[in-house]
């Protein structure tokens, strides 16, 4: 027999809400790798237009939230996780559907990681007694593109593991009163491996002007690791440490007209600011004893923001 061993299992059965609204179910009590959150409405794609790709689909959760004892460890949308998954942990999971058929049931699957890798019983949520651990779903459950929405959870937990430390990933949102210089303060404590940034207003258009702009890190008001990087180069950082583009965007389908692109984009209003280069925290920021964590942005556009950072907590 292995010595070790992992459980995967359905936590949360099928689930299929007749109104928009906020679920609530109970996790397990071992400690947690992962958590699955699959997805799989109804397009509603008479106008084929409005179809919709994994993103999109991701955009029928409005708010993830797991809470420990009332506290959240980790708080963001739909959009933001399938986005994290992408730029920070670098997965590109597989829909079981991607076709525009109307009323056809779709299937993409939202991957939560507790640590910087699945498996890794050195880098999970720690184990927990019953009640503890909690897992919110605000859902629509009809919108552009989809209706019919259920959902189910599926879990990874490691028995036995004794792990050193988690992820906490809880989002802060903010909306600019003026363009230009704007500061945004991150609270202190803990080690940061990467901060995940959202913009309403991406790098397009013949004028592009991006709700980031030029962007700066700072600790205790010096810049540190970013001095400074526009948006639009931001936002192919990742592909520095082998991360793909995300393979699930707008695609050609062949109509009686010919080819029409279909599917929504919406990368282009994320970017990933890793510290955690080297996948081993060598350059990732301890804040413990720093009096402040900053990020600068020089904001083009004043509109909805939204930053994502990854805390290591060590336990």
């Amino acid at each position: 027999m292995p010595s070790k061993r992992f459980v995967h299992s359905v936590v949360v059965q099928q689930q299929s809400p007749s109104s928009d609204g906020v679920d609530t179910h109970f996790l397990p009590v071992n400690p947690l790798s992962v958590l699955l959150l699959h997805l799989f409405p109804l397009n509603n794609t008479s106008t084929q237009s409005n179809f919709q790709a994994a993103l999109g689909i991701a955009g029928a959760i409005d708010k993830i939230n797991v809470l420990f004892q009332g506290q959240s460890v980790m708080s963001m949308t739909g959009r933001d996780a399938l986005a994290m998954s992408y730029f920070y942990h670098r997965l590109d999971l597989r829909q079981g559907s991607n076709r525009s058929t109307d009323n056809e049931r779709r299937s993409v699957c939202v991957p939560l990681l507790f640590g910087r890798r699945a498996y890794d019983p050195m880098d999970c949520f720690p184990a927990t007694k019953n009640g503890d651990l909690i897992l919110e779903l605000t859902h629509d459950i009809a919108g552009t593109g989809y209706d019919g929405l259920r959902y189910s959870v599926e879990a990874v937990e490691l028995p036995g593991a004794s792990p050193r430390a988690f992820e906490r990933k809880t989002q802060m949102a903010d909306t600019p009163s003026q363009t230009g210089l704007n500061m945004f303060e991150l609270p202190l404590g803990n080690i940061y491996r990467g901060i995940m940034l959202f913009g309403t207003t991406g790098f397009s258009g013949a004028a592009p002007a991006p709700s980031w702009g030029r962007i700066s890190t700072l600790v205790n008001n010096q810049e540190y690791d970013y001095s400074s990087t526009d948006w639009e180069v931001a936002h192919v950082i990742g592909g520095l440490m082998g991360g793909a583009p995300p393979s699930h965007d707008a695609h050609l389908e062949i109509a009686n007209t010919g080819p029409q692109s279909v599917g929504r984009g919406g990368w282009e209003n994320y970017a990933y600011l890793p510290f955690d280069v080297t996948g081993d925290d060598e350059y990732s920021i301890d804040t413990a004893n720093a009096s402040s964590f900053k990020v600068r942005a020089d904001v083009e556009t004043a509109d909805a923001i939204r930053m994502v950072p990854v805390e290591s907590v060590v336990l």
